[in-house]
């Protein structure tokens, strides 16, 4: 059957009005299943439409005229919940129905105040998630849907005893979706313990980074390696940059350097306010700053879709970061390009990149 056809005409509508004019292979093979209350893993990079492929059958199923939660969506990080946030919102212009969101940085009070007003959806990050239920400000007795959105992530966070515990305060039936880019043991020891007989849904290559970006190496030394980059964006024209580096130290040094340099850049990470963030985003979104510079902590739950270049300035720590963060470019279908910059102590860490994920840069 036809992704619309299993829909409501008033979805249809929405989606249409939204410019959701295609499913993406997620959202197109997850449908059916979750319709059906089946349980779902969902492995797939980030960018290929997996917000919408777990908002849509939610909202359809979820009773207006109840009030109480009946949906709980975990996220990694605060942006992440605001964006999902979005776009349930969005997606549910058609029904009466509330979405809230709650995460550290903001006060407790303001967010019990709005969970006090009825909410259908809570997205929410772990530990704030955690702190709500344990105030019984949160009651989970009606929850039918629970999504672990980028578990790969909230797991690098450090999250799984805020799960778990989250999980198990859950008194009723329900279905559970769990959404991850790299599939781990952890992650699939979650789903044995949590789900009922998973469907599993892969799209694209498991734990390989996405095939619409175009992966480089560029060898230069530290001290080249602003010069690289004003070449590289010289070149490529592209509209926005996200640059990674492994510390927050280095985040701010480079920043300085690339403005120094004159390039518009701005930095993001844990030092700021959540409105000095909001605020870096938005100009980063509208080109106003269209360069940004990060931490991997720090970028986690971005959701920008024109981001034409990633520049890895350190190969990261981690092999499993580098897919996270070339998944920034090259999202929806689009093409991105993703460079990775080597000096000498950078090659032994590049080396276990291209052996784990089988990459082969140009």
């Amino acid at each position: 059957m036809k992704y619309t056809e299993l829909l409501t005409p008033e979805m249809q509508q929405t989606l249409a009005d939204a410019g959701y004019d295609t499913p993406t292979p997620i959202q197109e093979r997850s449908l059916e299943i979750l319709l059906n209350n089946r349980d779902l893993i969902g492995v797939a990079q980030t960018g290929t439409g997996k917000t919408a492929a777990f908002a849509v059958p939610i909202i359809e199923r979820i009773d207006p005229e109840n009030r109480r939660p009946q949906a709980l969506i975990l996220c990694p990080t605060r942006e992440l919940a605001l964006q999902t946030t979005a776009v349930f919102k969005k997606l549910s212009a058609h029904k009466k129905m509330r979405t809230v969101s709650i995460y550290g940085g903001q006060s407790v009070g303001v967010q019990i105040q709005a969970l006090r007003g009825g909410a259908q959806v809570i997205v929410g990050t772990p530990g704030r998630v955690k702190d709500l239920i344990g105030q019984n400000a949160l009651k989970l007795n009606n929850v039918r849907f629970v999504v672990l959105d980028e578990a790969d992530e909230m797991l690098d966070f450090g999250f799984l005893p805020d799960i778990k515990w989250i999980l198990s305060s859950i008194p009723g039936e329900h279905q559970m979706m769990l959404f991850s880019a790299t599939m781990s043991r952890e992650i699939a020891g979650i789903a044995q313990s949590y789900l009922k007989k998973p469907e599993t849904i892969e799209v694209g290559e498991r734990n390989e980074p996405t095939k619409t970006v175009q992966q480089m190496s560029i060898h230069t030394p530290e001290s080249g390696k602003i010069t690289t980059v004003s070449y590289i964006m010289k070149e490529t024209s592209p509209r926005l940059t996200l640059i990674f580096c492994n510390t927050r130290h280095r985040v701010k040094a480079v920043t300085g350097k690339l403005n120094a340099a004159g390039l518009t850049s701005a930095c993001i990470h844990g030092d700021l306010s959540q409105n000095q963030r909001n605020s870096i985003m938005r100009d980063f979104r509208a080109g106003k700053t269209p360069v940004l510079v990060a931490t991997d902590v720090a970028a986690r739950g971005i959701d920008v879709d024109n981001i034409d270049l990633v520049i890895n300035y350190d190969v990261p720590d981690k092999p499993e970061y580098y897919v996270h963060r070339i998944g920034r470019t090259g999202r929806a279908g689009h093409n991105g390009l993703a460079c990775t910059l080597v000096s000498e102590q950078d090659i032994p860490r590049l080396r276990i990149i291209k052996r784990q994920y089988n990459v082969l840069m140009n």
